[in-house]
Formats: C-alpha cells, sequence, structure tokens
C-alpha cells in the first residue's frame, strides 16, 4: 500500500496533492467505489491540484480530457469489447494521469500487460470520512 488516508469533503484538496505527489508522471489509475462514492469528485480535486478547472463526470461522454495531461474515463455503460471497438484504447498511450471508473479486470490486464503502470485508488465510506487507499499493482 502506498496511501491510506479517511478524510472529510473539506480535507480532499490535501488528498488530491498528496496522492498527485506519490503518481508517476504517467500511470492508469483504477477508481474503486459503489456509486456517489466520490470517484468524480476526486478527480475534480485531483484537476484542482494541477490548476485544472471543470472536472465533471465522464458519464454520457466516456471520457474527459483536462488540459493535455489529465485524463477521467466511465466506462459503466460499456464493457470490454466496446472499449476496443471505439479505440479508447489508444488513449492510454498519451503520456498523463489516466483516472478509470469501472474499467473492469478485463481492462486491467490488457493495460498492465501492455506495460502501463497501473494503481488501484478505493474509495470506502467510514462513519465520519471517506478511506482512500492507494496501491500499485504488481509494482
Amino acid at each position: 500500500m502506498l496511501y491510506k488516508k479517511c478524510a472529510k469533503l473539506d480535507e480532499l484538496f490535501g488528498v488530491a496533492k498528496e496522492i498527485i505527489n506519490i503518481l508517476p508522471k504517467s500511470a492508469v489509475i483504477f477508481l474503486e467505489g459503489d456509486l456517489a462514492f466520490g470517484k468524480t469528485t476526486l478527480v475534480s480535486y485531483i484537476a484542482k491540484v494541477l490548476n485544472l478547472e471543470g472536472a465533471t463526470s465522464p458519464t454520457f461522454t466516456l471520457e474527459q480530457i483536462y488540459g493535455d495531461r489529465l485524463f477521467h474515463y466511465d466506462f459503466y455503460r460499456v464493457d470490454f469489447g466496446e472499449i476496443l471497438e471505439l479505440g479508447l484504447i489508444e488513449e492510454f498511450e498519451k503520456e498523463g494521469l489516466h483516472f478509470v471508473e469501472w474499467g473492469g479486470e478485463e481492462l486491467k490486464e490488457l493495460l498492465k500487460s501492455a506495460g502501463f503502470r497501473i494503481f488501484n485508488l478505493k474509495i470506502e465510506p467510514k462513519q465520519e470520512c471517506r478511506e482512500y487507499i492507494l496501491e500499485e499493482i504488481d509494482a
């Protein structure tokens, strides 16, 4: 485990800053957590840390790009075959941080076998906060 912290919403900017300082310049980060657990909120705070504004959920567009180095994907409505058919795999070749919601194990395995640095960032609700757990896969 690289990082673990329990934080409230008003502490999320600090969490985002700490996570950015841990991650390499280019990586794929799979966000894990149920609906409404704060995955998009975390990405919006990461965008703020990077001085990029306006991060929103890519639910209906599949991908949002902020600046030239922050990418956010939401594959809730698509399966692995559709991701391949749409040519979205090529997007991961762009240098930067790629945050993926609902990516699935097949996508994770494909990117891992292609040599990408893969991280899991799990968000779990606790009584007074949300717990953020960052781990590198096969580090």
